[in-house]
């Protein structure tokens, strides 16, 4: 098109050529505005169904918090049922469990176990590497659900790395065999502990859909 003023020819713009280039960007915007809200809501799907399976945990197996579950075969089975572990898993967990199922209490009494031989170790040698890891595994325990943030409960892998190091080494001849028990019992916790940890998303949000489940 074009308009003719005082013998001099004006083009227009060809039609609706910013419109086009705007709509495009507006289209890719929106396509990726949509992507993204989609990769949220799949986020919040998966959030809310963990939130969920371990809520019936909680109402199923340690209706009274963390400290009074203990680890059964029956647990861990349902640990597979939910997807929390493989089914090679659940045979590698119940071989660490104590032969005499009997033995093995709460993690609340694991805890007391766990906090005297500390306070053994603080008398008797109070540089020993184990008093930091007992500490850390024990606020990991205690926050199994997820109801219990604690700084100390991140980096559950290391803490158990560390002690099953620690099992290995020459230190731990100093244990009792009883204590050499707790400390076992505390690392298959641990492991537990890992597989129910939400690693791609934050405890709070976490914690958020526990306390409306």
């Amino acid at each position: 098109m074009s308009i003719q003023i005082n013998n001099s020819v004006i083009f227009s713009p060809p039609a609706n050529s910013n419109n086009t280039e705007i709509q495009k960007t507006t289209h890719a915007t929106n396509k990726n505005a949509g992507e993204e809200k989609n990769a949220n809501s799949d986020s919040d799907i998966k959030l809310s169904s963990r939130a969920h399976k371990v809520q019936m945990l909680n109402e199923e197996f340690f209706p009274n918090g963390p400290s009074s579950v203990t680890i059964t075969s029956e647990f861990i089975q349902r640990l597979h049922e939910y997807g929390f572990i493989t089914e090679a898993e659940v045979d590698k967990l119940n071989s660490r469990k104590p032969e005499h199922q009997q033995a093995s209490g709460t993690l609340g009494e694991l805890s007391k176990e766990i906090s005297s031989l500390s306070d053994r170790l603080k008398n008797d040698k109070p540089g020993d590497s184990l008093i930091d890891i007992l500490t850390r595994a024990d606020a990991i325990i205690n926050n199994l659900d997820g109801s219990k943030p604690s700084s100390l409960a991140r980096n559950i892998k290391m803490v158990s790395a560390e002690l099953n190091s620690y099992l290995g080494s020459d230190d731990a001849k100093q244990l009792t065999d009883e204590e050499k028990k707790s400390v076992n019992e505390l690392s298959l916790a641990l492991t537990i502990a890992d597989k129910l940890n939400p690693n791609n998303i934050s405890s709070q949000k976490l914690n958020s859909y526990l306390s409306f489940a």
